[in-house]
């Protein structure tokens, strides 16, 4: 569970609370893990104009399964097939055609280690995702390696970090991802100099640059607080064809987070 506040972005405060559970499934060489997430997103406008009713757009909901199988290849490498259906609404009123989303990736991975560095691994694959707004297809690229032991360094698109595992209780993390979301506007809106518009877009997207720090309270429980700054490059609504209907500005605001999670062990 993690909550988040984008304390100010062109007019507009986001609050943020995400939930999730993930579950893997171990067969031989062959893992499955199961994961549900669900993000809802309120939003705080001040002074917007020629956008009507604007309560329609103040709360949006994600809710995404994600079934991921790994396999073995052999020759130290492994197969990663994705599946993320997802629902992506306002929710003012019932589910349609329109709210749904399917997103997948699909990467080849190879782990291996020496006595200097440890363990390693580099994947490339295909992502379709709302990373930049509509679903399209994107690369996936990522490189993961144990430095020193207490450093893991993890490059790639869409994310990256460097985290410091000062102890056994106590690890530090610098993260940058790429993020979007791609929500349906389930009722009419009202935009000045155009016609009442239906099945719109509520359009997000950017990349975020965060320093968090774990602690581990138990074995079972970790809290997580995260410090730092959203980058917005759009945040507008469009239509079907994903032409832009009404701006809401691309200004960036810093945010802070916290979280705690539990491990079913």
């Amino acid at each position: 569970m993690d909550y988040s506040v984008w304390t100010e972005m062109e007019n507009t405060t986001i609050s943020n609370l995400t939930l999730g559970f993930r579950q893997g499934i171990l067969k031989n060489s062959e893992k499955l893990v199961v994961s549900l997430d669900y993000l809802k997103r309120d939003f705080d406008f001040f002074d917007r104009e020629g956008l009507f009713p604007l309560n329609e757009l103040e709360q949006s909901h994600q809710l995404q399964l994600d079934l991921a199988y790994r396999y073995d290849l052999g020759g130290s490498l492994s197969g990663i097939l994705s599946f993320r259906p997802t629902i992506a609404s306002t929710w003012t009123n019932s589910l349609s055609n329109e709210d749904f989303l399917w997103n997948f990736y699909a990467a080849i991975s190879k782990t291996w280690s020496d006595g200097h560095s440890g363990r390693q691994q580099l994947g490339i694959g295909v992502l379709y995702d709302t990373l930049f707004g509509s679903p399209s297809v994107l690369p996936w690229v990522h490189y993961e390696a144990r430095v020193f032991r207490r450093i893991l360094l993890s490059l790639g698109f869409p994310y990256n970090s460097i985290g410091l595992q000062v102890n056994k209780r106590n690890q530090l993390i610098l993260e940058h991802e790429f993020s979007g979301t791609y929500t349906n506007i389930s009722s009419a809106l009202q935009i000045e100099g155009l016609v009442d518009q239906l099945n719109t877009k509520l359009v997000q997207f950017g990349s975020q640059l965060a320093l968090g720090y774990h602690f581990r309270l138990q074995p079972n429980f970790t809290t997580s607080t995260r410090v730092g700054y959203q980058f917005v490059d759009a945040f507008e609504i469009q239509d079907g064809a994903d032409d832009q209907l009404y701006d809401f500005g691309q200004g960036s605001s810093l945010f802070f987070s916290m979280g705690i999670m539990y491990n079913f062990k």
